[in-house]
């Protein structure tokens, strides 16, 4: 009943991602990021979207825009090395990971996200790194 109305919108694109109607989750989405360009949440939600109908190329780029607007986003950090390991591009979502993880040690699932990444590089001397959560001198070796 209000077009205008970008929650309504977010909580649509949320109910269709729920249901996994992602095709009608994307137009709500974008729908409401026309009416809230700077929103960073929202930008994270499109790329979850798009990550979740197997589109993690479109997704990295939703990710990007919202780190664009909030570059602490965690959630967008790790989301951005889940897309490029979607795409099988592990050695490009090293320093996405290490990145999230410097701001947020205690994500775990994350620090098995990254001992894959960096298995399936072969950067196998660096795992006793990720093992003894290292963080130091893991931006060391691969930070952005």
């Amino acid at each position: 009943s209000n077009p205008q109305d970008a929650n309504v919108f977010t909580a649509l694109g949320v109910l269709y991602n729920l249901s996994k109607e992602y095709g009608k989750a994307e137009v709500a989405f974008r729908h409401a990021l026309s009416l809230q360009q700077d929103n960073h949440s929202l930008w994270n939600k499109l790329g979850a979207t798009q990550a979740n109908s197997s589109n993690s190329k479109e997704a990295v780029k939703a990710y990007q825009n919202a780190l664009n607007l909030k570059p602490n986003y965690v959630r967008a950090w790790s989301n951005m090395g889940i897309g490029f390991s979607n795409q099988g591009l592990y050695k490009e979502s090293i320093p996405y990971y290490v990145r999230a993880l410097s701001m947020n040690a205690n994500a775990e699932p994350l620090w098995g996200y990254l001992k894959i990444a960096m298995a399936c590089t072969g950067a196998l001397e660096h795992l006793h790194l990720v093992n003894e959560r290292n963080i130091g001198a893991l931006k060391t070796n691969f930070g952005l």
